[in-house]
């Protein structure tokens, strides 16, 4: 074993030799004074002393009044027997290049310190700006950077608004993103995903912690992992999703596309699907018919999901039937305005499908076991049929598509995701037309419904940098922002969304193209 000696010294107003003298006893108190300006220690310093004292050493003050102080304990130690971790990353990603993105210098130097003992060729910038610029011309370079540490709070361009401007650069090779923050609080974490960041370290930033998490985003611990571990892992899910199979689901929804999403992973996960247009018809339906649980999106015309739910909740046996949000606003508040409304729980579009069988786990309850025919007998399983739609090749190089995310949001079903884009061009083309009409005749609900929900559909194919704009002016009109703003940010995303729809359309087949415009 090892005994430890641990110090910390400050310079404060220090103390008496009488006051050193009681100090750890039982609510000691230093200054005896009516006036006093300091308190006492309570218990806190004796329990200290016990517990230094249960590890085999002591606890202790040196100080001088007016001069500061310096505590001290000892303790006694065993000795580890494992050998010290290496951090190296494995040969194939030795030497890749990393951009460190602080406005501080301090915490530059420290994650710059570490990654390069990674052997890491690391860059340190210190700005969003200067990252964006940076980014791009590494890119036009050839040498591009694999990963980007950015900081949260920055002046000028904070960690979020550098990732949007770097995700909308449309790199043929983008970089995996990180966000560093000193904040972990939930709804930053929220932000982050909703960019498309699944990354966030917390400082302060350690060389374990540096490591694994940019090992994991570039992809080394799924390759370290068995070959067959993600496999269990689905067979697992899989399993347990067997006891609710035959469940009858209502999604209530809106717009066609998150239907079509919504009711493919629900079906694949072997349930009975049905499907309102607004909560109004969802009253109807759950008051003529029996279901074991209700996905209510929040905003519709007719009847939001806010009011649909209460009206649900008035009828007395409905007041069990679980109701769960699905929704794109994944903000503290809106979860507590579904929670307030009688919702039990919420689901966070766009949809992993992970998630919605977690949820469906936690709430449905089947009377007695459902019967097995004509239903599916593993969820997202079976292999797409050799037709020609999932043959397909997908769009390839559209600026602000990322394919691979829209696709593993589809349960990887070339089909059904090119359905999407088809759906999408057709849904989307005129919508900025669409809430300028609303704006227009001051109908601000429609325009923030049409908003939200270009947010959404645009997520679910993983059209990020047309989601974030769709956002902000989403943002906007729920803020009664000043009519110029908001023009501003319809304006903002018109251009990126229109070039979107062209890409698109250039690559989809003509012919399948054609039949959606004109169904």
């Amino acid at each position: 074993d090892v005994l430890l000696h641990f110090r910390v010294q400050d310079t404060g107003i220090g103390l008496t030799p009488e006051q050193r003298g009681r100090l750890f006893q039982s609510f000691s108190q230093a200054d005896a004074s009516t006036t006093r300006r300091f308190g006492g220690t309570g218990l806190g310093l004796a329990i200290c002393k016990r517990l230094a004292e249960l590890m085999g050493g002591e606890v202790g003050v040196e100080s001088e009044l007016g001069k500061g102080s310096t505590f001290w304990f000892s303790a006694r130690l065993g000795i580890g027997a494992a050998a010290r971790r290496e951090m190296l990353p494995s040969r194939d990603l030795r030497g890749r290049r990393a951009l460190v993105v602080d406005d501080s210098d301090h915490a530059r130097a420290v994650i710059m310190g570490m990654l390069e003992d990674m052997t890491f060729l690391a860059t340190e910038v210190s700005s969003g700006p200067a990252a964006v610029d940076e980014v791009r011309r590494a890119a036009n370079e050839g040498r591009p950077y694999d990963v980007v540490y950015l900081d949260w709070r920055m002046p000028e361009m904070d960690g979020m608004a550098t990732a949007r401007r770097i995700m909308s650069l449309g790199l043929a090779a983008p970089p995996t993103l990180m966000i560093v923050t000193a904040y972990g609080r939930e709804e930053m974490v929220k932000e982050a995903r909703c960019v498309g960041i699944d990354h966030v370290l917390i400082k302060p930033v350690n060389a374990s912690l540096l490591f694994d998490s940019t090992m994991t985003a570039l992809g080394a611990a799924q390759r370290a992992a068995p070959p067959a571990r993600a496999a269990i892992d689905k067979a697992s899910s899989h399993q347990r999703l067997a006891a609710i199979r035959g469940a009858r689901v209502l999604v209530v929804e809106d717009n066609d596309i998150n239907q079509q999403v919504a009711r493919e992973l629900l079906e694949d996960a072997g349930l009975v699907v049905e499907v309102a247009d607004n909560g109004q018809i969802a009253l109807d339906m759950v008051r003529r018919s029996r279901y074991d649980l209700v996905f209510m999106d929040m905003q519709m015309p007719v009847m939001d999901g806010i009011t649909a739910t209460r009206e649900i909740r008035k009828v007395k046996w409905l007041a069990r039937l679980p109701i769960v949000a699905m929704t794109a606003n994944a903000m503290e508040q809106d979860r507590r305005k579904c929670m307030d409304a009688g919702m039990n729980d919420a689901v966070i579009k766009p949809i992993d499908p992970q998630d919605l069988w977690d949820t469906l786990l936690r709430w449905v309850r089947l009377g007695e076991p459902a019967p097995q025919s004509g239903v599916a007998s593993t969820p997202a399983d079976q292999p797409e049929r050799p037709d020609g739609s999932a043959q397909q090749d997908l769009p390839q190089g559209i600026a602000g598509l990322d394919t691979a995310l829209g696709l593993s949001r589809m349960l990887g079903k070339r089909s059904l995701y090119v359905a999407m884009l088809r759906r999408y061009v057709a849904g989307q083309r005129d919508v900025c037309a669409q809430v300028h009409q609303a704006l227009s005749i001051g109908d601000m609900p429609a325009a923030e419904r049409l908003a939200h929900t270009t947010k959404a559909v645009s997520a679910n194919i993983g059209a990020t940098e047309i989601q974030i704009l769709a956002a902000a002016l989403e943002q906007s009109l729920k803020n009664y922002d000043p009519p110029l703003d908001v023009q501003r940010r319809l304006r903002e995303l018109d251009s990126p969304l229109a070039a979107l729809i062209a890409a698109l359309e250039a690559q989809l087949p003509a012919d399948q193209a054609a039949e959606v415009a004109n169904a």
